[in-house]
C-alpha cells in the first residue's frame, strides 16, 4: 500500500485524472494561504511587541531625564536657602573698595567694604553667583554649596587660603638675595 489514496481511487475508477488535479491545486493553494496568514499574524505581533519595547525604552529615557531634571532643581533650591540664610553684607556704600577678581576672560570689579576685602583676599570668604547676582559667602557653605552642585555650571570665585606667617621666623632686614 505505498500508493496514495488518490492513486487507489485512480486505480478503482472511483475518481478521474481531471479531479486528482483539482483536489491537488486545491491543497496547494491552502497551504500558500495559511502561510501567508500566519506570517502576517506573526509579523503583526513581532511589530507590536517591538513597538512596545520601544515605547518602553522611550519612557525609561524620559524618566531618566525628568529624575536628574527633579534632582538639579531641589539641589539648586538648597543652594538658594543656604546662600540665602548666609550670605555676607557688602558693607556701607561710602566706605566700599573695589575687589577685582577674574569672571570669565575679563576682570570684574566688585565694590565691598575694606574688611569683606580683606576676608576675600585671604581666602576666608568667596563669592558665588546665582539667579544672575553675586553674593558674598563664608568659605565653608562655600564648599558645601560646591559639593551639593556637583560640578554643574555656576561660577564660584574662592582664593587660596592664606595660612598665617605667625609660626614662622622674621626674615632679616640685612638679607640680600
Amino acid at each position: 500500500m505505498s500508493n496514495s489514496l488518490q492513486d487507489q481511487l485512480l486505480s478503482l475508477g472511483v475518481a478521474d485524472k481531471k479531479k486528482v488535479k483539482q483536489a491537488r491545486h486545491k491543497q496547494r493553494l491552502e497551504g500558500q494561504v495559511r502561510e501567508k496568514r500566519a506570517s502576517v499574524q506573526e509579523s503583526l505581533a513581532e511589530s507590536q511587541k517591538k513597538a512596545r519595547e520601544e515605547k518602553k525604552a522611550r519612557d525609561k529615557s524620559l524618566a531618566v531625564d525628568r529624575d536628574a531634571k527633579r534632582l538639579h532643581a531641589e539641589r539648586l533650591a538648597q543652594v538658594r536657602d543656604m546662600v540665602k540664610s548666609s550670605s555676607l553684607d557688602r558693607g556701607l556704600v561710602s566706605t566700599r573698595v573695589d575687589f577685582r577678581f577674574p569672571y570669565g576672560k575679563k576682570i570684574r570689579p566688585f565694590p565691598v567694604s575694606a574688611e569683606v576685602r580683606e576676608r576675600l583676599a585671604k581666602g576666608q570668604a568667596g563669592l558665588l553667583e546665582i539667579d544672575g547676582a553675586i553674593l558674598i559667602i563664608p568659605r565653608d557653605v562655600l564648599q558645601r554649596c560646591l559639593d551639593r552642585l556637583d560640578g554643574q555650571a555656576i561660577f564660584t570665585h574662592l582664593a587660596k587660603l592664606d595660612i598665617d606667617d605667625e609660626n614662622y621666623p622674621p626674615i632679616p632686614d640685612d638679607l640680600d638675595w
